[in-house]
């Protein structure tokens, strides 16, 4: 198992979680395994006191934020990215396991060099679709490597994502706030600016909440029927080619 790396100093790990307890507690078990010291920033967003109090109790080296009202993911990101006083964000969800350490030499690294990167993704590259990873060049800094997406691969994602991931404090407040837009919407602002992701490989976090999606109060519902999730499909695909203003 490679050596735990220590989180540099000029890095705060935010994380977005919302109830799931069970999956926060493998997701920083994994990550704090491998990766030590640091500052942590938490948006708990049940809006649940019990699940909060243990949230705050369990991590009484974090910083606890939370509020009445449900934000969502976009409304956490911007409750926990207006707080950080670093130039470096290390972005976490509750739901992933992580392996093996951050190289955050390579990674700070490349977010310093190369401004047209916005978000270097944590993510494990072979959890990617393969027509997708076709759609990405080699890429080598600080004797790490990474896998460059082209603005080809797809028409929203892979310029930002609320994956796992390196950002600079700098790209949030260039686009905040996050809640303005959904998800992959910001990504598609970011791809407009001629901005892109990288992902450093071959990634250290796999996604572990499969099954477990908590309902975001500010995203229309997932349809539960083939009927209409075909109907959402050709919305987007229609979004995706300009004949329409909204995904859903």
């Amino acid at each position: 198992m490679p050596a735990p790396t220590e989180i540099p100093a000029t890095v705060t790990v935010c994380i977005t979680s919302c109830g799931r307890l069970d999956l926060l507690a493998r997701t920083l078990e994994g990550f704090r395994r491998h990766n030590t010291g640091g500052r942590f920033l938490l948006s708990e967003d049940s809006c649940d006191a019990a699940v909060i109090a243990e949230v705050t109790r369990t991590y009484p080296d974090f910083t606890v934020l939370s509020g009445e009202t449900r934000l969502g993911i976009m409304g956490s990101i911007d409750r926990l990215y207006s707080r950080v006083e670093t130039p470096f964000i290390c972005h976490l969800e509750d739901d992933w396991d992580f392996d093996s350490p951050i190289d955050w030499k390579a990674g700070l690294g490349l977010l310093e060099a190369r401004p047209d990167i916005a978000n270097v993704s944590l993510r494990a590259f072979d959890e990617i679709k393969p027509k997708h990873r076709a759609k990405s060049d080699p890429l080598t800094f600080a004797e790490g490597d990474f896998a460059l997406m082209r603005p080809e691969a797809h028409p929203e994602y892979y310029a930002w994502s609320p994956n796992p991931g390196l950002i600079t404090k700098r790209l949030y407040e260039r686009y905040a706030p996050f809640s303005r837009v959904f998800p992959d919407t910001m990504s598609k602002l970011m791809k407009q600016d001629s901005l892109t992701m990288a992902y450093l490989l071959p990634g250290v976090a796999r996604h572990s909440g499969k099954g477990r999606n908590v309902v975001d109060p500010t995203m229309p519902a997932r349809p539960k029927s083939w009927p209409a999730k075909w109907a959402r499909a050709i919305k987007k695909k229609l979004y995706y080619a300009g004949l329409r203003s909204e995904p859903f």
